[in-house]
């Protein structure tokens, strides 16, 4: 190979999605990314839409299946009282722990057969539960250390191609989870075995991931810097009036990609009557999009800054969450169209999420990144756990109008969300000259009252 073509090829994989920012990144960050990856193969086997499929195989009733989906959101507000222990065992310590503990509980899933033959569905479907909400239980209490260790490891001018990377990863890996799952289930049918197998594959990426959980740099402990107790520590991000602005608006932006995402799979499979496959196909479009675009909106979040970036994503955001109670006012719904718009959305959803944790982890001071990190997580949590069970609640109340009513409310909480952009969304603590310039105008607002320790 000639120095041209080897020129030719590096200048090729730069321009390419995910490889250019794997490039940038340096090498504690690309060990976490690679930690990553073993971790989506693991939740997507478990966690995914493989765990709803297997709850209705055993013949769950939705309400617990809502349950179910519940559990992950809701537990993750039980970060609030791990903050002492990140602070104290370390970030790695914890999630090490808390990521061994999640695979061992998640194993009574291998019982159902046993639960099925010989108690019946009842008894059965309180093991999943069960398994479900321990593993859940205990990834709330080792992810309370996920964004204090990369704030750690990732330089803040590195972060927007962190979460860019992370982002095209995680779809990328999704894609050919998909595939794969509907292959198998396709080839062998939907029996309890073959979705067995799956948690298999899932369990034991799980356990693998420590393996390269281990080899991650930093996640050390850090000193206490105060006598002040631990609540302190996330009680300063609450009273920090810049940071619980940018929480708001963040949450209520959240609130709305979900009011459309938590709606959109059953509006293809019910309202519009696409069958499973083309629902999953219009998924893995969904992913492969979000794939190819993830780097550029990366990069315009470095330079407009995240504020700007986040109004104008959701700004699109909402004006595609319109356009399907139009059609539905119109009665011109149909699959083709519902599928682009679904696609176009996703995009936003990621471009707004890459947006949104590059200005929090910009936003959090060095000396308290445990206790923000986590209010952080409170919030979203709220956000992500409430939306889905009101949007599924009118929806069971309404009936097909109830779909128009959540991609309605999508909108309408997406254009709030950009309102709060101006007025509380600040240039980051640790953006760039350019991005400084750039950034919203907004009055000055005071720093955090009370020093917390991380």
């Amino acid at each position: 190979m000639t120095d041209g073509d080897a020129q030719q090829r590096r200048g090729l994989s730069g321009r390419l999605p995910l490889v250019g920012d794997l490039r940038r990144l340096e090498y504690a960050p690309r060990l976490f990314l690679v930690f990553v990856a073993i971790n989506v193969v693991s939740w997507q086997n478990i966690i995914g839409p493989v765990m709803v499929l297997l709850a209705r195989h055993i013949r769950m009733p939705e309400f617990f299946v809502g349950m179910l989906l519940s559990f992950l959101p809701f537990t993750s507000l039980l970060i609030l009282v791990t903050v002492h222990l990140i602070r104290r065992m370390g970030p790695k310590r914890v999630m090490l722990m808390a990521w061994f503990w999640r695979n061992v509980i998640c194993c009574g899933i291998f019982l159902l057969p046993l639960a099925m033959r010989y108690e019946g569905p009842p008894v059965a479907w309180a093991l999943m539960l069960a398994a479900i909400f321990g593993f859940s239980l205990m990834r709330a209490l080792g992810a309370g250390g996920w964004l204090p260790w990369l704030h750690e490891i990732v330089p803040s001018d590195s972060r927007a191609t962190y979460f860019s990377a992370e982002t095209a990863l995680t779809q990328l890996i999704n894609v050919g989870i998909m595939l794969a799952q509907a292959a198998l289930l396709y080839r062998f049918g939907p029996g309890i075995l073959q979705f067995l197998f799956i948690y298999a594959v899932g369990i034991s990426m799980g356990f693998f991931s420590l393996l390269m959980l281990r080899r991650i740099p930093g996640g050390a402990a850090y000193p206490a810097v105060s006598d002040q107790p631990h609540s302190h520590s996330y009680a300063a991000a609450f009273r920090d009036r810049l940071f619980r602005g940018y929480m708001l608006a963040a949450a209520l932006g959240i609130s709305a990609t979900v009011w459309f995402s938590s709606t959109a799979v059953m509006f293809l499979r019910d309202a519009v009557g696409a069958h499973d496959s083309i629902t999953m196909a219009v998924s893995a479009a969904s992913a492969a999009a979000i794939l190819l675009t993830i780097g550029r909106w990366g990069k315009v979040a470095d330079r407009v800054g995240s504020g700007r970036a986040m109004a104008r994503t959701l700004a699109a955001h909402s004006m595609l969450a319109v356009v399907i109670p139009l059609e539905m006012g119109f009665g011109m719904s149909g699959l083709a169209s519902a599928a682009v718009v679904v696609v176009a959305a996703s995009v936003f959803n990621a471009a707004f999420n890459v947006a949104a944790n590059r200005g929090m982890l910009n936003r959090v001071p060095d000396e308290n990144r445990v206790g923000y990190t986590a209010a952080w997580t409170v919030a979203t949590s709220l956000a992500l756990g409430v939306t889905p069970l009101l949007s599924g609640g009118l929806i069971n109340l309404l009936g097909r109008p109830g779909y128009a009513v959540c991609f309605v409310l999508s909108a309408l909480f997406g254009v709030a969300a950009v309102m709060l952009c101006r007025p509380f969304i600040t240039p980051d603590r640790r953006e760039t000259p350019r991005d400084a310039d750039d950034a919203l105008e907004v009055p000055p607002l005071p720093q955090p009252t009370a020093e917390g320790s991380a």
